[in-house]
């Protein structure tokens, strides 16, 4: 569970930086930010090494930790050219090596989980992308707001995929169309924990954060956004929870 949480989130903060002009915030912003993703494929790569029965994960895993370092470098040395193409890669090996973790489920219930794992990379990458993002203008508050913008706009757009997502897979576990969640009961407080406060709570965080940035008052937004993480992170840990047991992620 370790591992897999932390792919999510490193995958999630790649495509956060994809999102990010490198035109506009500094390539410093973009260092640090590999960095971070280095430290989470690297914890992953460890925790997947103790007991892997997906050893192409464990390499694609690696593979991605190697990648990010070397990206943080050309981040780091003012190379957009080249860290723009090595972060779409890294962005991509760690999506197939979560993509490859549904590989033991039959059809269409590896699709929903696939596309629910990236679903749940994305909220997480794009919240916590955002969130750094409206922290980085207390040091430059002359920066223009469309970065931080876009980055709403996408957490906006990843939290409705992870809800009808959610949705589908709790609709394939309800009516016994998962085999291996026959019998399995599942508690109500998970449930209610994932949906109230996984996916209401950030709802209602996105549309204040949205007003708050429309008005450009980025401290605000900020402080909503770290609420809205804390409420993400409770979220997506309990579906990682529920999952194992009921054999569907939502």
């Amino acid at each position: 569970m370790l591992a897999e949480f932390a792919l999510r989130l490193a995958g999630g903060m790649a495509g956060g930086l994809l999102l990010t002009s490198s035109r506009i915030v500094p390539p410093a912003f973009f260092r640090t930010h590999c960095q971070l993703i280095l430290a989470l494929l690297v914890l992953a790569a460890l925790d997947l090494g103790y007991a892997s029965p997906y050893p192409v994960g464990l390499a694609l895993t690696i593979s991605s930790a190697i990648l990010a370092y070397i990206t943080s470098i050309a981040w780091g040395l003012g190379l957009p050219r080249l860290a723009i193409p090595m972060t779409s890669t890294l962005l991509a090996a760690v999506g197939a090596a979560l993509i490859g973790g549904s590989h033991n489920h039959a059809w269409p219930l590896s699709a929903l989980n696939a596309s629910s794992r990236l679903a749940s990379a994305a909220l997480l990458g794009s919240t916590l992308t955002a969130m750094l993002m409206g922290h980085y203008y207390l040091t430059a508050p002359a920066l223009t707001i469309d970065p931080l913008r876009r980055l709403v706009r996408a957490t906006a757009w990843s939290l409705g995929i992870r809800i009808a997502l959610g949705a589908l897979g709790f609709w394939f576990w309800m009516s016994g169309r998962v085999p291996s969640s026959s019998g399995v009961a599942v508690s109500s407080l998970f449930l209610a924990t994932r949906w109230l406060v996984g996916l209401a709570g950030p709802a209602v965080a996105t549309c204040l954060i949205w007003k708050t940035v429309q008005i450009r008052s980025t401290q605000s937004a900020t402080g909503i956004l770290y609420i809205m993480m804390t409420l993400v992170l409770f979220g997506e840990l309990t579906a990682l929870i529920i999952s194992r047991p009921a054999g569907v992620t939502f």
